[in-house]
């Protein structure tokens, strides 16, 4: 990332009182640093300091660390030991301050670093630091990358379209969602595809599993490709020949027009609880409200759900600032019938937004 992030999160140190960031967070870790690793076992963090870049890492990842991570010290404790690394850096350094994630750093580590400090240093939590509001606000290159993980996540969609027949498996078409992707370019999904057909749509993360799709019932298809790490994120509800009963189609169409509504009138500057409030508002408009058992829209990026949201219980004054890209999916979920979403990525503006999906929203597909 660049330096004028660094920048940023450098005065946010300050604000803050301490000396030094400990970061955990892989995704955070990625951001700031330019190396992309999720992996969480002992790969490596971050101490930013007002002067100092430190990578912390192990053998297995020092040289692809080094080469990716521009600008910054990778070292490698010997047994990787970290706590014994970061004690010995806070006093070079002169640190009595060290914040760090409180959500991403696990009690044991805690008490590892903690105790290995015997009082050269103390430890200050922050649940949420910079790094996350700093990564709501996409940069020019982070779109470029969303908009490719994007355009794969449609083609993908257009060839299932023509590929799914009646008689396969949940299972069989998520791997084909899953093979597809990575023929067209992208790392792999973002996420284990939903692919929730018949009654099983009223489960909104239901499983893949070896029921067979049959003609005339609703299938949700919740999937999304992850291309040099970022994640698009996508929900299409499909039909393969006429729908088996009218309620189908009449609790179809109500979903969409709640996503759409929410579409045209979402804008830079909106509260999350209103933006929440557009699809929310349709569908009990509708008698469906008590079906609607999850949150409008979340953010994606280097996670396929981070900030900003599109949530009712969201803080009273989150709003969606320019260049965060959220997702709007309502869904309708009734047990012992059926389901539907549909959700795509759009990017916020200052006058609206910019729908990034480009997958059609018909319910049919003829066979």
């Amino acid at each position: 990332m660049s330096q004028e992030t660094i920048k940023q999160l450098r005065t946010w140190l300050a604000e803050q009182n301490i000396d030094a960031l400990l970061v955990t967070q892989p995704q955070n870790r990625s951001y700031l640093s330019g190396w992309l690793n999720d992996d969480t076992e002992g790969s490596g963090s971050l101490l930013i300091g007002q002067q100092q870049q430190i990578l912390l890492t192990n053998p297995l990842y020092a040289e692809v660390a080094e080469h990716e991570a521009v600008g910054w010290q990778v070292l490698v404790p010997p047994a990787r030991e970290y706590a014994a690394a970061i004690v010995s850096l806070a006093k070079e350094h002169g640190w009595s301050k060290i914040g760090f994630e409180s959500r991403a750093l696990s009690y044991a580590e805690y008490e590892k670093i903690s105790s290995a400090a015997e009082g050269a240093f103390t430890l200050q939590p922050f649940e949420q630091t910079v790094a996350e509001t700093l990564r709501q606000v996409k940069q020019p290159h982070e779109l470029d990358l969303l908009r490719k993980a994007i355009a794969i996540t449609d083609e993908t969609f257009t060839h299932l379209c023509q590929w799914i027949q009646p008689g396969m498996t949940e299972k069989e078409v998520a791997w084909e969602i899953a093979r597809k992707m990575v023929e067209l370019g992208a790392d792999g999904p973002s996420f284990s595809s939903i692919v929730a057909s018949g009654p099983n749509g009223s489960m909104p993360h239901a499983h893949p599993g070896d029921r067979r799709i049959q003609l005339g019932e609703l299938v949700t298809i919740d999937m999304g490709a992850r291309y040099k790490g970022y994640c698009a994120d996508m929900t299409r509800t499909i039909c393969l020949g006429e729908p088996a009963e009218p309620r189908m189609r009449e609790v179809y169409d109500t979903v969409l027009r709640a996503m759409k509504t929410c579409e045209q009138e979402l804008r830079a500057g909106m509260t999350s609880r209103e933006g929440d409030a557009l699809t929310r508002d349709v569908l009990a408009e509708a008698g469906l409200a008590e079906y609607y058992i999850h949150s409008t829209g979340h953010g994606v990026g280097l996670q396929v759900h981070e900030g900003p949201s599109l949530s009712g219980r969201a803080p009273e004054d989150a709003t969606l600032p320019v260049n965060s890209v959220v997702t709007v999916e309502p869904g309708v979920y009734i047990p012992g019938w059926s389901g539907t979403r549909v959700e795509d990525c759009v990017l916020i503006k200052e006058g609206g937004v910019e729908v990034l999906t480009q997958s059609p929203t018909t319910l049919v597909l003829p066979r």
